[in-house]
């Protein structure tokens, strides 16, 4: 018998860290009598309710916990690659979440186009996707519009993290972790359980430092270099029907540097930019630029109170959030005096209110029913500085020491109202409808001053025979004036509202057959650019403010199949996007933000587990991505050198015309396998072997179709090995990501005024990668 029993722990085990779709996988002996292996049911909440993966009509990802720590994946952005058809990356100024090819651009006024929730508190802007991923239940990833239970700005999807609550019965933890490549260390410590017979609590720390894979020449230092602390409480009262959840966290997430190489020097570049202007481009890991900083704190408290009454449910959800972000950015990207101690901040503060009603689902009629308030107000600077290196050309010197700075701040209050209704027409066939009204009111104000008073001034006959002499203030703001940089004031109000629908049929085969058809209206919202240069009644170069929503119409088809030891879902999509929120290019340093794109999506998503034994199970996901902009007729020309017959715009001088072409971060095909198989050592320990690999196609990194910014097809392997005793008490594992040092770039662009510096004659880029292979240790403890 105990044979039997460790065998089947074996499962167990294996299943609770099984990743994406098929996390929690856990085998179980159906009937004692033929032992018969089935997959244990998937939970998840991505509809408001526990349900189990497999009950839940549209295209979804869940990722346990479990596999984030054990494959030390400690943010967003390290998980992205785990999940097909998504893309989380951080660029030069923002952070994106794309969905099935569809994120925001790089303007910190744009919301995101997939909503991000933690504990079903709205997390909507771009700096809290860097938030470190600790003490997690799962990570649920939606695919295409969820407008109704996830509000209007989750166009593309929708991400829901979920904390691990507190337990029933005490426990604690402590593990710490080692990585020999960028000497990375981790220690989390967890303790958890009964306070008094009503009252049970969570308590758990995290600390993490990393030096970094990139050597800064010109610092010194090995970037990017990392320290986080987080902090999270919980108390959770149960008292008959009434469960009361407090949770208070904090965390602190600072960042010395970025992955970030130069790369591709073509034409005169190198022969421009050597000896003195000297700029490194080989693909070597260093790289010699000023520095770049990131110092970022997030607070948060939240309270949920949820009543059952007669098997109604209902369900308040309170939060206050803020955080507070100071950057220094390098933004040349090289080690040249071009704008060294710029800087770029935020200040954000947010108060939510969720109350909804979730009626009984065991009658031919279901439903959830809510309204959402949302008020919020955002600061944000940036001051970018013109170094020396611009006199090394004449015709640049009266810049040198100016600068260029914005401030923006910006209030938002939001209403919502949502309904989702599902009927059970007969035992087989169902028919869920819904629908979310929003309406949001935004007033936001943006300056934009050109401090000059120490740059030089411009000298009489200088800029052509006859020119006038210019002191150093007016001197500035004249050669501002010619890159299309020009002083403003301007205040706004913008006033909008949404009705998003959907309609969804289910028809059950069987008790393990499931077939949906899906169709969605998804909405997100309009609002300010942050950082146009310009003013948009400049009678010369005129810039951007107000920018409106933009709208996306989804048609679904799906199968979920379960045959016991073996599950299988699959998906097919068709979206169609009009009025893309897009920066862009003014021609010269800046960005104007326009609806001005459109875009048709469609493509197939597959994803199974199998139960091979008792102690081996395999999981694997397969994406198939076809994007086409239907009309994009002003983005961003890739340089002439490079690119010399590209197709230009129609309707503006110096813009391209990308109609027909596919959008960044785009790969045709992209999937993961994983493979786990658990085995007894004696009768006091067990081990553990998992291997995954994650493959995508190539895919453009950058904004325009250059070919130096493409991402050739990579494969990437990862493997982890573990030995733990059968009492729970200890283990101790060897992980490995990227095991083969597959080098990733995940956004790269031409270095600002490369071109402009070189006359044209030759271009060098910038590129940000991913980390390369890790190796580390881990050792955990249960008390």
């Amino acid at each position: 018998m105990q044979i039997n029993y460790k065998k089947k722990r074996v499962a167990i085990y294996i299943s609770a860290l099984m990743m994406g779709y098929s996390f929690n996988a856990i085998a179980q002996e159906t009937n004692a009598e033929d032992s018969e292996l089935s997959l244990e049911v998937i939970e998840v909440t991505a509809q408001k309710r526990s349900q189990g993966l497999q009950d839940v009509p549209i295209s979804i990802s869940a990722i346990s916990g479990d596999l984030l720590k054990s494959n030390n994946i400690n943010s967003l952005t390290d998980m992205s690659s785990s999940v097909p058809n998504l893309n989380i990356t951080k660029s030069g100024i923002t952070n994106q979440i794309g969905i099935r090819g569809i994120s925001s651009g790089g303007n910190k006024g744009f919301e995101q186009s997939v909503a991000m929730y933690v504990d079903e508190v709205y997390y909507g802007r771009d700096q809290l996707i860097q938030l470190p991923l600790v003490d997690l239940e799962r990570v649920e990833i939606l695919r295409g519009p969820q407008p109704i239970l996830f509000g209007k700005n989750a166009i593309a999807g929708a991400i829901s993290l979920s904390s691990a609550r507190p337990t029933d019965d005490f426990e604690a933890s402590i593990s710490t972790l080692y990585e020999f490549e960028q000497e990375e260390v981790k220690t989390v410590g967890i303790i958890s359980g009964p306070l008094t017979e009503n009252l049970k609590g969570r308590f758990v720390a995290s600390y993490r430092e990393m030096d970094g894979w990139i050597e800064n020449v010109a610092l010194e230092r090995t970037e990017p270099n990392t320290e986080q602390l987080y902090l999270r409480g919980m108390l959770e009262w149960d008292y008959e029907n009434l469960t009361i959840l407090l949770k208070a966290e904090t965390s602190s997430f600072d960042t010395a540097g970025r992955a970030i190489e130069n790369h591709s020097a073509i034409g005169s570049y190198s022969t421009i930019f050597s000896g003195a202007l000297y700029v490194e481009t080989d693909e070597d890991y260093k790289s010699q630029n000023n520095g770049q900083e990131s110092d970022n704190k997030v607070d948060t408290l939240m309270l949920n109170v949820a009543y059952d009454i007669n098997d109604f449910t209902i369900t308040s959800t309170t939060a206050y959030l803020k955080y507070d972000t100071d950057e220094l950015i390098d933004v040349d990207y090289t080690g040249l005096d071009l704008f060294n101690g710029s800087t770029q901040g935020e200040r954000f503060r947010q108060w939510s209110q969720e109350l909804r009603i979730a009626s009984p689902t065991d009658g031919d009629l279901d439903y959830i029913a809510g309204i959402y308030l949302q008020d919020n107000e955002l600061i944000t600077y940036d001051n970018v500085l013109f170094g020396s290196t611009f006199a090394a050309n004449p015709a640049y010197v009266p810049i040198v020491n100016g600068s260029w700075d914005r401030d923006f701040s910006q209030n938002s209050q939001v209403f919502s109202a949502f309904a989702q209704l599902n009927w059970r027409i007969t035992d087989q066939l169902s028919v869920t409808a819904g629908a979310r009204y929003s309406k949001e009111e935004k007033k936001a104000h943006r300056v934009l001053t050109l401090p000059g008073e120490n740059t030089s001034g411009i000298p009489a006959d200088a800029l052509f025979p006859g020119s006038p002499a210019f002191g150093p203030q007016a001197g500035f703001e004249v050669m501002m004036g010619a890159i299309k940089i020009y002083a403003h004031d301007l205040d706004g109000t913008r006033n909008e509202s949404q009705l998003d629908p959907l309609l969804n049929v289910q028809y059950e085969l069987d008790d393990d057959t499931l077939f949906y058809a899906s169709y969605t209206q998804g909405s997100k919202g309009g609002g300010f650019d942050i950082r146009s240069n310009s003013y948009p009644d400049n009678p010369v170069n005129p810039g951007s403010f107000e920018f409106e929503d933009e709208q996306a119409t989804s048609y679904e088809l799906g199968g979920k199949f379960g045959f016991g030891f073996i599950e299988i879902n699959a998906a097919t999509f068709f979206t169609h996007y009009e009025d893309l929120q897009v920066t862009q290019f003014d021609g010269t340093v800046g960005f104007n933000v326009q609806n001005a794109a459109e875009a048709e999506i469609k493509g197939i998503e597959l994803d199974g587990r199998w139960l091979l034994s008792e102690s081996l199970v395999l999981t694997g996901s397969l994406a198939y991505l076809d994007f086409e902009y239907l009309d994009f007729d002003v983005a961003q020309c890739a340089p002439d050198l490079v690119l010399p017959d590209q197709v230009l715009s129609s309707s503006v001088d110096g813009l391209c015309n990308l109609t027909g072409e596919r959008a960044i971060y785009t790969p045709e095909l992209s999937g993961n396998v994983r493979l786990q198989y658990q085995q007894d050592i004696g009768d006091w320990a067990y081990m553990t072997y998992s291997v995954n690999m994650e493959y995508s196609d190539e895919y453009n990194s950058g904004v325009t179709i250059d070919p130096n910014t493409m991402q050739d097809n990579y494969t990437r392997w990862g493997l982890r090995i573990a030995l733990a005793d059968y009492d729970d008490k200890w283990q101790i594992a060897l992980i490995g990501n990227n095991i083969t040092d597959e080098r990733v770039m995940t956004l790269s662009n031409s270095l600002p005024f490369s071109t402009t510096l070189t006359g044209g004659t030759g271009v060098a880029y910038y590129g940000i990668y991913e980390r390369p292979r890790s190796v580390a240790v881990e050792f955990s403890y249960n008390f």
